[in-house]
């Protein structure tokens, strides 16, 4: 089957991943249907294709858009998840409605045997144990939006076991790129290059991180929706190269031309680890290209920023 065969729902799909997926998916042919209710997603991030889409505005908590949504479609797509639980908030109605809306969709997709593909995190991983981390490493998960996904990757499991589910679960590292709704490290580091102001690094500035360009998930997600193969499997979505925080900032630097100083705060604390991610098994069997290089990245981060000052204000 390809892209042009197939019906989408992508739900949070006016947010960052989102809407690289449904710009990639309008263009293969696919038909999209996105469900949002827009809490930290925009309209204006599906600027220029609004038109191609069926638009369900609402949350994946409501029962009835979920059905309404998810009828007819071939595979879903759950990029949504609630910033607030990134940003650590405790709420109980926030966890609810999280797990709610997953099984709504999860219920639909075993109802019409659509493949429901997983947007996952490394943070389930939590600790690394060894490196690089791959798919059958420890799930030990240290912070709540990581105790969530693997939540979420237990509901996928148990219902492909008792109820047929179809489902792939796609493991995303330390992701980046244009409309990135989070101000990450490297989006905060081009912002802060480009105003002049220093790039400021907590700790020793070894800690290291395996950087994903979005449209790397993006061709990930793809993949797995014409790949038969990849049904019932999990796969890590990261670049290939580890960058200790440190050699980001003087990349970002080097991109911009700033003559931003990188200060080293040693007395803050910062997160240690060396997150190298592998990903190799997912570029084998989705049969991807090479990973965007870290600098080409952040060039076209650094790019989409310059053209859009006034994003995060």
């Amino acid at each position: 089957m390809e892209l042009k065969d197939l019906t989408v729902l992508v739900t949070g799909g006016g947010g960052f991943m989102g809407s690289h997926l449904c710009g990639a998916l309008v263009n293969a042919g696919a038909q999209v249907k996105v469900i949002d209710n827009f809490a930290s997603g925009r309209p204006d991030n599906l600027a220029g294709i609004e038109e191609r889409l069926e638009m369900i505005n609402g949350s994946v908590a409501d029962e009835k858009k979920v059905r309404l949504a998810c009828r007819g479609v071939d595979a879903v797509v759950h990029t949504a998840f609630p910033m607030a639980m990134r940003e650590r908030s405790l709420e109980t109605g926030v966890l609810v409605d999280y797990l709610a809306g997953l099984f709504n969709l999860l219920k639909e997709c075993v109802a019409g045997n659509a493949l429901f593909v997983y947007i996952s995190s490394i943070a389930v991983y939590g600790n690394q144990q060894y490196v690089p981390v791959d798919e059958n490493h420890p799930l030990e998960p240290v912070m709540l939006h990581g105790a969530m996904k693997l939540a979420g990757e237990h509901l996928c499991r148990a219902l492909g076991h008792s109820h047929g589910l179809r489902a792939v679960i796609l493991r995303v590292a330390d992701i980046y790129g244009p409309r990135n709704t989070r101000v990450s490290v490297p989006v905060r580091f081009l912002m802060n290059a480009l105003s002049g102001q220093p790039l400021r690094v907590f700790g020793s500035g070894r800690q290291s991180r395996t950087y994903t360009y979005v449209d790397d998930f993006v061709q990930a997600v793809l993949g797995v929706l014409v790949t038969p193969a990849a049904v019932g499997r999990v796969f890590n979505i990261a670049g290939d190269q580890v960058v200790s925080m440190y050699e980001l900032a003087l990349l970002v630097k080097g991109i911009t031309g700033s003559q931003s100083p990188v200060v080293l705060e040693e007395n803050m604390p910062a997160d240690d680890r060396r997150l190298e991610i592998d990903g190799t098994l997912a570029r084998q069997t989705l049969q991807l290209g090479q990973p965007v290089h870290i600098r080409d990245g952040l060039a076209q981060t650094r790019d989409w920023l310059r053209q859009n000052p006034g994003f995060y204000k």
